[in-house]
């Protein structure tokens, strides 16, 4: 039995993704044999299959027809599975498979031969909705479909069915996944049939009400009655809610926290989702918020206990973000828990005694050696180790570029490192500012020529990060640098930022950009958020003194349109979607938010 499934804990969360052959059963003996074959092999060469090696990440069934795949860590892993499984299929055009995915619980049990296996409502429903498909059909259930509504990757590509009946009378709302190259556009056969005829008094009622609500809504917006406002709320009125929220955040954050310290990647996932990028994020943002931090200080520590214990050195220094046999680390978690180790030392209240610090400070320097062999000699940085043309990335570069500008500011660490870095961050500024596009922003992988895609949470981040450079002497020169006041310029005039929610209009990292050619490494389709981060950089924006006092003006404004333009969500966008990222770095940006309104008084 694998030490991380106890005996005693036989009820998990699992992400289902369920498969069969449409028509197998009219196959004969050897062609059924091949289909299964060629099915399986095609399975165990996806991604998330060969980086789920172990039965805690993962359990796969073959049910004869089909296979089915239970994963243990995020729901996204069925989904991305599923498209590379679709993808690959259209190579084989003599298999026309169906598939069904959902979240929910699964009992673990042994078979008679001692092997794991699941069963339960959780892996029921994932067969129920396949089965309202035909051949490369890819259907999600509303819950699945919930959580891929919280990445712009995967917006336009969800198509809600609505209802129906599956066995045992039960509804399900069914959601199909599909793009001009993913899935099936067509409707399922299950929803074509049994659709009345709408009555055509019933049409002419509907048309008269579209056009009276049509005529109220025109009467309104261009002549509304007299003393009609909006109530707007206030900078202290929203610096209000900051303050409320941000201590309701922390004690959700530790809410997630496992028995081995570890933080879960949603507060309501089994303890086996622990994860370090996760765990560091959130250090970051509790130590940010200094709420309890004498009552939290202890769970930070085993938190830091769990990031050491799963710190790997062979093949390569660092951490991954699956474990197992990968044997890539990735630089941008490092750059957190690099940033974790330094905001907990610096904490204003004590997290290390005196002792401790000297130690504290060792893992700093050791983490920031590791991360700079990844340093390029024109100043990026790459996610992995493997050193070749194209592999740098804008966030790897803007992780590290922030963990070496928070190790200079820290009194205690810049005791040890002196200006020991300071060349290196010279490198990547000015990496920065060679790979910024006008009226673009920064992209994720600049290597790649012909780009129209944006990511402003990633742009924000950046510009966030320089400017904690531009306050360090050594690089004050950033302030006259042309591509910065561009940056800053292009930043403060993005008015449609006002007209954006908090919870959507976010960018992943492009399946483009995930490739590394000549490795197996393929990143993951992370998420920029674009609110946390741009209420960040506007409140400091608002505040430049190298901008103009116009530019401070528009920062200072639009930044109050976007918190009214969401105000209704403000409440509740956070612990709607139960992801710890967002939370954590909601958090962090919040308290940076508050910071900078107390400052500014």
């Amino acid at each position: 039995m694998s030490e991380s499934i106890p005996e005693n804990a036989t009820t998990r969360l699992a992400h289902v993704l369920f498969m069969d052959i449409v028509g197998y059963s009219k196959l004969a003996i050897d062609q059924q044999a091949d289909a299964s074959t060629k099915l399986k092999d095609i399975v165990r060469r996806t991604e998330e299959v060969k980086q789920s090696p172990s039965e805690d990440q993962l359990i796969s069934l073959f049910t004869g027809d089909g296979i089915a795949l239970v994963f243990f860590g995020t729901p996204l892993s069925p989904v991305k599975c599923a498209v590379e499984i679709n993808q690959e299929l259209k190579n084989h055009p003599e298999i026309k498979l169906r598939m069904g995915v959902h979240s929910g619980l699964v009992e673990l049990i042994r078979d008679v031969n001692d092997k794991l296996n699941v069963a339960g409502g959780g892996i029921n429903t994932a067969q129920r909705i396949m089965d309202c498909g035909d051949g490369g059909h890819i259907l999600l259930s509303e819950r699945v479909a919930d959580d891929l509504k919280q990445y712009s990757r995967w917006q336009s590509l969800l198509h809600d069915l609505g209802e129906t009946k599956v066995k045992h009378e039960v509804s399900v709302n069914v959601f199909n996944l599909y793009s001009p190259d993913v899935g099936n556009s067509t409707l399922p056969a299950k929803f074509k049939k049994g659709k009345p005829a709408v009555p055509i008094a019933v049409l002419i009622v509907f048309a008269v009400l579209i056009f009276a609500g049509a005529a109220f809504l025109v009467r309104y917006a261009f002549f509304p009655p007299a003393g009609d406002t909006v109530a707007k709320r206030t900078e202290a009125d929203f610096a209000a809610i900051f303050e409320r929220k941000r201590v309701a955040w922390v004690e959700r954050m530790f809410s997630a926290q496992a028995a081995n310290g570890g933080i879960k990647t949603t507060p309501s996932s089994d303890d086996n989702t622990v994860q370090v990028w996760a765990t560091a994020q959130c250090i970051v943002g509790a130590v940010a918020a200094q709420n309890r931090l004498e009552v939290y200080g202890p769970r930070i520590r085993k938190a830091f206990e769990y990031i050491e214990t799963t710190r790997r050195v062979d093949p390569t220094e660092g951490w991954n973000l699956y474990g197992g046999t990968n044997p890539y680390t990735i630089t941008d978690i490092g750059g957190w828990v690099t940033l974790a180790y330094i905001h907990a030392l610096d904490s204003r209240t004590a997290i290390w005694n005196d002792a401790e610090k000297a130690e504290i400070v060792g893992r700093i320097e050791r983490d920031l050696a590791a991360a700079l062999q990844r340093q390029n000699a024109d100043g990026g940085l790459r996610p992995i180790k493997d050193d070749r043309p194209g592999f740098t990335r804008t966030y790897s570069t803007a992780m590290i570029l922030w963990s070496l500008l928070e190790a200079r500011k820290s009194q205690t660490v810049y005791q040890r490192i002196g200006n020991r870095y300071d060349e290196n961050i010279r490198m990547a500024i000015n990496w920065l500012l060679r790979t910024y596009k006008e009226k673009q922003g920064w992209l994720q992988n600049p290597n790649r020529m012909g780009q129209v895609n944006r990511f402003d949470g990633l742009t924000a981040q950046i510009l966030f990060v320089l400017r904690l450079a531009e306050n360090i002497d050594t690089y004050a020169y950033l302030k006259g640098e042309p591509a910065y006041k561009i940056a800053k310029s292009d930043f403060v005039k993005n008015k449609q930022f006002a007209s954006w929610s908090i919870d959507k209009d976010n960018s992943s990292i492009p399946d483009g950009d995930g490739r590394f050619p000549g490795t197996e490494f393929h990143g993951e389709g992370s998420t920029f958020l674009w609110f946390p981060w741009t209420l960040a950089e506007l409140s400091h924006l608002a505040v430049d003194e190298s901008i103009s006092p116009q530019e401070r003006a528009d920062a200072a404004k639009l930044r109050l349109e976007i918190l009214n333009a969401n105000h209704d969500k403000l409440e509740t966008y956070v612990e709607t979607a139960d992801f710890i990222y967002l939370l954590a770095e909601n958090l962090y940006c919040a308290s940076s938010y508050l910071n900078s309104a107390q400052t500014a008084k």
